[in-house]
């Protein structure tokens, strides 16, 4: 079990990373309540990456490095799906970025400002 959500939402982002890069896993290595939350958001892959595109200007998803394109999803699919304040999941997916991402102190900022545009998406939606 997890002691926080941070610590749940890092091991999701862990395995949604994985399978991004293609990976290999054995499904009793991964934690129950993880697996269910990314079979759920990988159902849901179209609709979040539809967001996502249209939440950047002169950007795709594709021209993301895997890591921030993991923690991006993540947090949509939490905004939209699992009602997550989307304060919460914004700042939660922030923190995560600060600790996997923020290699020239840039991608925080980068990534809130698609956020701030897709949690407005998330609402109409």
């Amino acid at each position: 079990m997890f002691e926080t959500k941070r610590e749940f939402r890092i091991e999701a982002i862990k395995f949604l990373y994985l399978l991004e890069v293609g990976g290999e896993y054995e499904k009793e290595l991964i934690d129950d309540e993880v697996f269910k939350t990314i079979e759920s958001l990988v159902e849901h892959t179209d609709e979040i990456e539809e967001i996502l595109n249209s939440s950047m200007t002169g950007w795709t998803l594709k021209r993301l490095n895997l890591v921030d394109k993991a923690i991006l999803k993540y947090s949509v699919y939490e905004m939209k799906y699992l009602n997550t304040p989307y304060q919460v999941a914004i700042n939660e997916a922030l923190e995560i970025t600060k600790i996997y991402s923020n290699i020239d102190g840039k991608q925080v900022a980068f990534n809130n400002k698609i956020l701030d545009k897709a949690k407005d998406l998330c609402q109409k939606n």
